[in-house]
């Protein structure tokens, strides 16, 4: 929660291109779904680069494809709006990555409150929002307590 999935052709990305890209794509979806970058929010996103080997992916057309990028969020997170920025970033870091002509599809799959499920229990929305509102007052917390020894 969230989890992300890049497919790309065969040979596109080099180790260490792709370790870049799930970084990025990964602090571009926090970003968009207004969750803060914490420790526990950052260990549960997940992001995976898939190479499609050679012949195995093309268009109808019978030509590679670009670079399809999955996200997958529970739902209520991401409205039109924070899609579209979503979108706009994430189509970026790809072209950095490979190049300014790459065609790239990002696709939401929004998962309905109680369709998932973490080592057995059902993630709720709820929790979520607990976790957020825990990662703000510590935030302020450490703010204010940064405040009292510089002023």
């Amino acid at each position: 929660m969230p989890l992300v999935e890049i497919t790309v052709p065969e040979g596109t990305l080099s180790e260490a291109a792709a370790e870049v890209l799930q970084q990025q794509v990964a602090d571009s979806v926090l970003k968009a779904m207004e969750l803060p970058r914490t420790d526990f929010f950052t260990a549960a996103t997940w992001v995976y680069v898939r190479e499609a080997a050679k012949g195995l992916a093309t268009t109808g057309a019978g030509t590679p494809p670009g670079v399809l990028v999955v996200v997958t969020p529970l739902e209520g997170f991401l409205t039109p709006e924070r899609n579209e920025a979503l979108s706009a970033e994430v189509t970026g870091w790809v072209r950095e990555a490979t190049g300014p002509d790459t065609v790239v599809w990002l696709v939401v799959n929004e998962v309905p409150e109680g369709n998932w499920a973490v080592n057995g229990g059902l993630t709720r929305r709820a929790k979520i929002d607990e976790f957020v509102a825990e990662a703000e007052a510590e935030a302020e917390a450490a703010k204010a307590g940064r405040a009292g020894l510089g002023g």
